[in-house]
């Protein structure tokens, strides 16, 4: 199984600062609809600290790549001191927020995902000639097309993070 950030865990971006979540969600949700993937939302809380909200978004979107292959990528958005602040771009105030905010992804690609191939002794003999010797360039393919995606959808969070750093 190939995984993005592997044994050493998620791709992480930490941020401090002003941004503007609604981009963010924006840009990552349009970024993944635009590559075709379907968001399964498993968490969305909100908690009212004295230093402001708590915010947490899990997402695990994913895409079935053929019959056989499915990327699947889990995103974890952890807000800590999150406050709603007012800030002046052109001459207006927008709504913002202020607080620290990490970002972590991680990538794998899921074979045999329709359950082709039997969990039975016969079936995995099948499933690893299979992979070994009939789709092993195609497998090895799809493993460095998930990894552009991934670092694609990090370069976009990065990209609306350093915005506001301007």
């Amino acid at each position: 199984v190939f995984v993005l950030g592997g044994k050493r865990g998620w791709a992480s971006i930490k941020y401090s600062g002003i941004f503007d979540l609604r981009a963010l969600l924006n840009a990552m949700n349009g970024y993944l609809r635009s590559k075709k993937y379907t968001p399964v939302q498993v968490e969305h809380s909100e908690k009212v600290t004295p230093s402001g909200r708590e915010v947490i978004f899990e997402i695990q979107p994913f895409r079935d790549v053929t019959e056989y292959v499915r990327f699947n990528i889990d995103i974890v958005i952890v807000i800590l001191r999150m406050v709603d602040v007012l800030v002046e771009e052109q001459g207006h105030k927008i709504k913002k927020q202020k607080g620290d905010v990490e970002f972590m992804l991680k990538a794998s690609i899921k074979k045999n995902w329709k359950k082709t191939f039997s969990p039975a002794p016969s079936g995995e003999f099948f499933r690893k000639t299979y992979e070994k010797y009939i789709v092993k360039k195609h497998l090895a393919g799809y493993e460095d097309k998930l990894e552009a995606e991934a670092k694609e959808l990090i370069n976009q969070v990065k990209d609306v993070f350093h915005s506001f750093r301007e």
